[in-house]
């Protein structure tokens, strides 16, 4: 719990500071919680704006990526696929007008609301077998005790 609270402070201190903040991998690694390797994934595929670099080719990172790394968590946390959200990027990008993703976004999440919703009915009929073989056991269990 402690580390919990430790990155609050340190993502409070980020947000508090200016655009010219700058953090390393690890640092917005930890921070996120997500891997180094995930991050650099991410830039890989074109979910993160163009990196910037120490003249010695490290990443630096600003306020602004902390941001978009926090965002493209929730997406994950929601439902949407990297490349769902490649695409709502691609879209944004070339529109740069919300009123042209929030459409997407909204049919993704009728798309995935509805899975959510298959997939509790697969868990109630699981839940009901998983209980019905408990019962079966129970009763052979008392079967051969007597």
């Amino acid at each position: 719990m402690e580390e919990k609270s430790i990155a609050r402070v340190q993502e409070d201190n980020i947000n508090t500071e200016s655009e010219n903040n700058q953090m390393s991998i690890s640092d917005l690694s930890k921070l996120i919680d997500i891997s180094p390797r995930t991050i650099r994934y991410y830039e890989e595929i074109g979910l993160m704006d163009q990196i910037k670099r120490t003249e010695g080719g490290k990443r630096i990172y600003s306020e602004s990526d902390f941001r978009r790394l926090r965002f493209i968590k929730k997406l994950k946390l929601l439902g949407l696929t990297l490349a769902e959200m490649q695409e709502l990027n691609a879209i944004y990008n070339t529109h740069r007008k919300n009123s042209k993703v929030f459409p997407r976004i909204i049919e993704l999440f009728d798309y995935h609301s509805r899975e959510i919703d298959h997939r509790i009915e697969e868990l109630k009929l699981l839940k009901t077998e998983v209980l019905e073989f408990q019962e079966r056991m129970r009763n052979k269990l008392a079967t051969e005790g007597e």
